[in-house]
C-alpha cells in the first residue's frame, strides 16, 4: 500500500499522530534519524487529559501499568543537607468522577512511553523506520516529494500525500518551510538534565537540596540546587542541576563538566555535604537551557509541524509533551477525512487555527510559572518550594487540560448556547457551561447489549464522528438515525442515551441507558431532544437540538 503520510520524527507527537492515522485507515511511514531510541526521562507528566487520548487510541491500559503517581517532594535544610526543611505533597489523589474517568496526572519517563506507543505500532504493521533522515523536500498541488537518507547513505525518493515534522525544537520540516520561530532563549539558565542510578536515597519521595549558600560553610560560588526525581526503573533518579553557576561551571576547565558522573557527583557532594549517597552509572546527561519559542503558523499547503518543531517552552507545570500529544491528535482525523476524499482539504487549515490559541495560551502560563520558580530558586530551594505548592493547587485544574476548548474555531456550531463571547480562555471555559468546542466529558451509562460499556467513553472513538442523541422518545431518535443516512458512510455512529431503565425497541442505533442520571447532567440537557456531535479527536464539534442541526454540522466539515 502506497505510504499517504509521512511523519518525520518519532517522539511521542509522531508517535500518537501514526496511531491514530492508521486506526483511520490511513497508510504511514515514520521516521526518526537517531538509530536508536532516545535515552532519558525528559518529559514525565502525563496530564489527565492526555490520558483520555490514549484511551482513544487503545493504549491507556499499558501507560497506567507501566506509570505511577507523582511522589512527594523533601526539601532539605542546608547547610547539611539531611534534615528535612519542608515536604510538599504537589498533589492529592482524587477519586475516579462520573465524567473524569481518570482524574489524576501520572508520572513516566518520555522514553519509556515512547517505547510504549512505538510497541503498538509495530503491532499495527509500521515499525519505526530509525536511522533514516529526512534530507530535502518540496511540494505541489498534488503532493509531497521528499529525499529520505539512509542509514547506510543511500538515497530514497518518496513522494507522498502529506508531510508532518514532528522533528524537534531544531526541525528540519520547520526550517525547510522558512517558517519563523519566534521567542526567547535564556542564555542565562543553563541546566543539567539526566538520568543517575543512586543508592542511599528513598524511592517514595523527590529531593531537592541547594540555592544560595550551597554545602555547609555557605560557600556562594557553589550557587546550585540539585533536584532528584525517581524514575520509572528501580535505583533510577532523573536529576535536574541548575542555579545562578551553572553556565558559569559549564566554562570553566578547572572543574570536572556537570553533564559527566565525576563532574556531577563532586558538585553534588559539595553543594549538599551528602556523601553518603553513593551514585552508580551515570545513563545520560546533557546541557538544556529554557528556550520558549513557537511559530505563527502550523502548516503550509501539504505540510504539517507538530509538537515541539512548533513550539518549545519551559518544563513547568508538565504542559509540552501533552500539548504535543494533542496536536497529533487534533491533526489525525482531519488528514484522514482529507484523505479519503471526504472532506476538502480546507479543513486542514483549521489544525493552525484551533491549535494556534491553545499553545499561545500556554506559552503565557508556563513561562511566568516558570520565571517565578526559577526566580525562587535562586533564593533557595526551600522559597520555590513553598511557592510552588500554592502555586499548583492554584494553576491544578488548568494543568490538567480539561478545560482546554475550540469554541472559537470555524467548525464547531452550537445551536444551544450561541453565544458571540463564548471564549473567556482556549485553556479553560471558566463559565460553567458545557458547549460545543469543548472536551466531551464522559458518563457513567449502561447498554443492555454489551455488558462492557459501562461508561460513555466506552462508545466514542477516534475513527468517525459520534452523534449522541438524547431523547426518550423512539420516533425523534430514528428521525436522528434517518438524517444521518444521507452523510457518507463511515464518517458517523448514532447512540441514543435515554431514561434508565427504559428500552427502545424500534430505534435502528445503539440505546445507552443514564444511570443515576449523570449523563443529561452533566450534558447538561434541557430540551427534548438534545444533539451533542463528539468529534473523533473527543471534542464536541456541536450541540443541536434537532435533526437538521446535524446537516448544518456537516456542511462546516465535510466536502
Amino acid at each position: 500500500m502506497a505510504t499517504s503520510v509521512l511523519i518525520a520524527g518519532a517522539g511521542p507527537t509522531g508517535l500518537t499522530l501514526a496511531l491514530a492515522l492508521l486506526e483511520n485507515g490511513v497508510p504511514v511511514r515514520i521516521i526518526d534519524k537517531m538509530p536508536e531510541p532516545r535515552v532519558g526521562q525528559k518529559g514525565n507528566g502525563l496530564q489527565p487529559r492526555t490520558l483520555e487520548v490514549f484511551n482513544f487510541l487503545g493504549v491507556l491500559d499499558d501507560v497506567l501499568a507501566g506509570s505511577g503517581t507523582f511522589k512527594p517532594v523533601r526539601v532539605y535544610k542546608m547547610p547539611g543537607g539531611v534534615e528535612v526543611a519542608k515536604e510538599i505533597h504537589p498533589t492529592t489523589l482524587k477519586d475516579p468522577l462520573p465524567d473524569k474517568p481518570w482524574p489524576n496526572a501520572r508520572s513516566m519517563g518520555q522514553d519509556r512511553l515512547e517505547a510504549i506507543l512505538a510497541r503498538h505500532l509495530e503491532a499495527k504493521g509500521c515499525p519505526v523506520e530509525r536511522g533514516v533522515e529526512l534530507q530535502s523536500f518540496t511540494q505541489s498541488d498534488d503532493n509531497v516529494s521528499v529525499q529520505l537518507k539512509k542509514a547506510d547513505g543511500s538515497i530514497e525518493p518518496l513522494d507522498v500525500e502529506i508531510l508532518v515534522g514532528c522533528d524537534g525544537a531544531h526541525s528540519a520540516v520547520r526550517k525547510g518551510l522558512g517558517l519563523s520561530f519566534l521567542g526567547e532563549t535564556m542564555e542565562e539558565d543553563w541546566m543539567i538534565v539526566g538520568d543517575v542510578y543512586v543508592k542511599g536515597l528513598s524511592s517514595d519521595y523527590w529531593h531537592v537540596w541547594g540555592g544560595p549558600g550551597g554545602a555547609s560553610g555557605g560557600n556562594p560560588g557553589d550557587g546550585l540546587f540539585f533536584n532528584l526525581r525517581t524514575a520509572d526503573d528501580p535505583g533510577l533518579f532523573a536529576v535536574v542541576v541548575g542555579g545562578p553557576k551553572a553556565s558559569e561551571r559549564s566554562m570553566d576547565p578547572s572543574q570536572k563538566p556537570l553533564d559527566t558522573r565525576d563532574g556531577l557527583v563532586e558538585a553534588f557532594y559539595k553543594t549538599t555535604g551528602r556523601t553518603d549517597i553513593e551514585f552508580g552509572e551515570l545513563k545520560h546527561a546533557s546541557w538544556w537551557r529554557p528556550n520558549i519559542r513557537m511559530v505563527d503558523k502550523f502548516s503550509e499547503g501539504r505540510i504539517f509541524i507538530a509538537g515541539d518543531a512548533a513550539h518549545t517552552h519551559s518544563p513547568a507545570g508538565g504542559q509540552g509533551l501533552n500539548s504535543s500529544v494533542q496536536d497529533g491528535f487534533n491533526l489525525a482525523w482531519k488528514i484522514a477525512l482529507v484523505h479519503k476524499k471526504l472532506a476538502p482539504p480546507t479543513l486542514l487549515t483549521t489544525y493552525t487555527f484551533e491549535r494556534l490559541p491553545v499553545i499561545t495560551t500556554m506559552l503565557q502560563k508556563t513561562t511566568a510559572l516558570f520565571s517565578k520558580t526559577l526566580a525562587l530558586f535562586k533564593q533557595g530551594a526551600g522559597a520555590a518550594a513553598d511557592d510552588a505548592e500554592k502555586e499548583w493547587q492554584r494553576t491544578r485544574s488548568e494543568m490538567e487540560q480539561f478545560g482546554v476548548n475550540y469554541r472559537g474555531s470555524d467548525i464547531v456550531l452550537d445551536e444551544r448556547n450561541p453565544l458571540a463571547d463564548a471564549v473567556p480562555s482556549a485553556y479553560g471555559a471558566g463559565d460553567g457551561v458545557l458547549r460545543a468546542g469543548d472536551r466531551a466529558p464522559s458518563a457513567p451509562v449502561w447498554d443492555a447489549s454489551d455488558a462492557g460499556v459501562q461508561k460513555l467513553f466506552d462508545v466514542l472513538g477516534c475513527t468517525n464522528h459520534t452523534i449522541v442523541v438524547f431523547t426518550a422518545k423512539e420516533g425523534t431518535a430514528q428521525t436522528v438515525v434517518d438524517a444521518v443516512k444521507s452523510l457518507p458512510e463511515g464518517v458517523t455512529d448514532v447512540v441514543v442515551v435515554t431514561l434508565e431503565g427504559q428500552v427502545l425497541e424500534d430505534v435502528d442505533a445503539r440505546i445507552l441507558q443514564d444511570v443515576d442520571g449523570h449523563a443529561v447532567g452533566i450534558y447538561q440537557v434541557y430540551h427534548e431532544p438534545t444533539i451533542v456531535i463528539v468529534r473523533p479527536d473527543g471534542v464536541i464539534g456541536a450541540i443541536v437540538l434537532e435533526a437538521g442541526g446535524i446537516g448544518r454540522y456537516f456542511a462546516k466539515v465535510l466536502a
